[in-house]
């Protein structure tokens, strides 16, 4: 009997055609991997970051250097997560991923914060917003990036190498110039870092 290799994460090619008990068994580890990853986020203990930054690694199928992940970080959509090196995301805090979420390397999201890939659409004023067909748009963080406290990030948004977004501010359009620092509600460049 040939044996196959689970590995988790999706991506891979099926080891054969006929494969769809190994898949049907990647997927199923994926689930009990994502169910205790919900279970252990309320945790505190140090040991629970490393658990969680393990369960990550192996759904995203990625080394995850550094990565820190405080409790009550809800991800969803992890299979379109991708977070680059020492990275640290505080409690309390949302990723949406189902559109595509980048996370580059030395970024700090504090807590609080909301990272949103998906928006409904509102163009047929006849059909309820909330039963309009909903837009993946991806989101990509540059390196080096500090997300202050509570901010919330829409859908389709980018955010250049060494930006500050400070405490509370609404993205709502890309920031596209390196080392700024950006507040408010919308968030709106106040200076430049150097």
């Amino acid at each position: 009997m040939k044996s196959h290799r689970l590995s988790f994460g999706g991506g891979e090619e099926p080891p054969s055609p006929n494969c769809s008990y190994v898949l049907s068994m990647q997927r199923l580890c994926q689930k009990i991997l994502y169910f205790v990853y919900f279970n252990l986020m309320s945790l505190p203990y140090e040991f629970c970051v490393c658990l969680r930054r393990y369960i990550l690694a192996k759904l995203l199928n990625q080394e995850l250097e550094d990565l820190i992940v405080r409790p009550w970080v809800y991800i969803y959509g992890y299979r379109k997560l991708s977070i680059g090196k020492n990275v640290s995301i505080n409690h309390n805090c949302f990723l949406s991923c189902d559109g595509g979420l980048e996370i580059g390397d030395n970024v700090s999201i504090a807590h609080g914060t909301s990272i949103l890939t998906t928006q409904h659409s509102y163009d047929d004023p006849v059909i309820p917003i909330k039963e309009q067909t909903v837009k993946f748009l991806p989101v990509k963080i540059g390196d080096n990036v500090w997300i202050g406290a509570k901010v919330t990030i829409l859908a389709g948004i980018s955010i250049a190498d060494g930006t500050i977004v400070g405490a509370g501010a609404v993205v709502t359009k890309s920031i596209t110039e390196p080392d700024t620092i950006v507040a408010g509600v919308p968030a709106r460049l106040i200076k430049k870092r150097f």
